[in-house]
């Protein structure tokens, strides 16, 4: 199935930004906008905050239908039930069966993207919203608000690949990357990846895609300007890979996410520009 992601609202802090910002690098967080709030230390339900933070934003962009909701990653019930509610609240014509959380950080989008392959049949319009809560001095809070729908052209996803980081050695990393290699039939026009420090973890994987991989693939960092995207990082490498220009998308490229949480789901995808 192919498949169009298109943005709706994109927040870094309280500054708002387009894809194609972030797609060619020239996004800067402002300096006017804060960074970690005040208000964070004594917070034991930060999701829940923010989202309450960007409730109004959230309620002027038309949302209905199906949500997938992706978060950071989280286990606490209460918070999880209260974020259920106030964001039933902010949807006021969403159900509460049509609202689906995903609290894996980092590997939340490929995490749901098998059910939203599934639903984006059945279900107009689907909505995705990703919410990203800074937990280090200087990272930014980030908001992403899109659209997914079944077009003729699109991205058409292929093979998925997952596992759990139980170590810190990222052999899930590895094991993740190694099956999205054994699935390659074709040279790799991009790989799609995050921005994470001197050392991302996914670095010494990528030696498992060389028969794929030459000095014609591009590297795409998302994140490199704006410090850590956490959930909000999958669904933007989609959007992303959806501005390609027409003579890309007419050579018919391909290419390959990874998502990956630290300490928890490492996630990837192969996935190819084309009809279906």
């Amino acid at each position: 199935m192919a498949l169009l992601f298109q943005s709706q609202l994109c927040m870094l802090g309280d500054q708002t930004f387009s894809v194609e910002q972030l797609a060619n690098n020239t996004l800067r967080p402002s300096e006017k906008n804060e960074l970690i709030p005040q208000t964070r230390e004594s917070s034991v339900l930060p999701a829940h905050d923010r989202l309450t933070h960007y409730s109004e934003a959230l309620s002027e962009c038309g949302v209905e239908g199906q949500v997938y909701l992706l978060l950071p990653k989280l286990s606490d019930k209460v918070e999880l039930q209260r974020i259920t509610t106030l964001l039933l609240s902010v949807f006021q014509q969403v159900e509460p069966q049509h609202l689906a959380l995903y609290p894996y950080g980092s590997a939340s989008f490929l995490m749901a993207l098998s059910r939203i392959q599934r639903e984006v049949k059945q279900t107009k319009p689907l909505w995705i919203v990703a919410l990203h809560v800074a937990d280090a001095k200087g990272d930014h809070d980030s908001l992403v608000v899109a659209r997914c729908s079944a077009q003729k052209q699109g991205l058409i996803f292929n093979k998925f690949a997952i596992d759990l980081q139980l170590d810190s050695n990222n052999t899930a990393v590895s094991n993740v990357v190694k099956q999205l290699g054994k699935s390659c039939v074709e040279k790799l026009d991009e790989l799609m990846l995050s921005a994470e420090g001197n050392e991302p973890l996914w670095l010494d994987s990528i030696q498992f895609l060389s028969p794929w991989v030459n000095r014609d693939t591009s590297y795409r960092l998302i994140g490199t300007t704006t410090g850590p995207l956490g959930a909000s990082g999958g669904v933007l490498k989609a959007i992303c890979a959806c501005l390609q220009p027409k003579e890309t998308h007419d050579k018919n490229y391909s290419g390959i996410q990874l998502d990956i949480e630290r300490g928890g789901y490492a996630v990837g995808a192969t996935y190819r520009w084309g009809s279906e």
